[in-house]
């Protein structure tokens, strides 16, 4: 007897611990790789650009991403992507995701960007992840690679 497609088993219930467990360690390799890549060394100098020219300090900073971190979060992010993308998920935002809905929480030394995203799979919604990127604001750099978290499972 053939099932139907409604009876068969949904991506939540067998892939979505695999698929969660790859997505954090292409967060990782992207964070490590972007570490030890010259790029980092090119948006470190350009931060600091930023930095005195007054960046931080202007009515710009509550409302857009500084351009350096904004950049560097989207070069770490291209693993997850695809990652994502060989799973066929897809986003509700662009990585990491929308800045004037994030929140940024102090904690220790550093800051935490907390980004949702409203994962898809073949155009149907799958979850919302919730996107942790520490970083520091003094200086450019992220202390920890990005955590990702299920926040509610569709």
């Amino acid at each position: 007897m053939e099932q139907n497609a409604d009876e068969l088993p949904s991506i939540n219930s067998l892939l979505l611990p695999e698929i969660y467990q790859e997505l954090q360690h292409s967060l990782i390799q992207g964070w490590q790789c972007f570490n030890e890549s010259e790029n980092s060394k090119l948006l470190n100098e350009f931060f600091e650009f930023l930095l005195n020219a007054g960046f931080d300090e202007s009515q710009h900073r509550k409302n857009i991403p500084n351009p350096a971190y904004d950049y560097a979060a989207k070069l770490i992010g291209k693993p997850f992507l695809e990652t994502a993308r060989k799973f066929e998920i897809q986003f509700d935002e662009i990585f990491p995701g929308s800045f004037s809905t994030s929140k940024e929480v102090k904690t220790g030394d550093f800051e935490l960007r907390l980004f949702k995203l409203k994962a898809f799979y073949r155009n149907k919604p799958l979850c919302l992840f919730l996107l942790i990127f520490p970083h520091f604001h003094e200086k450019f750099g992220f202390p920890l690679a990005p955590e990702l978290k299920i926040l509610e499972l569709y």
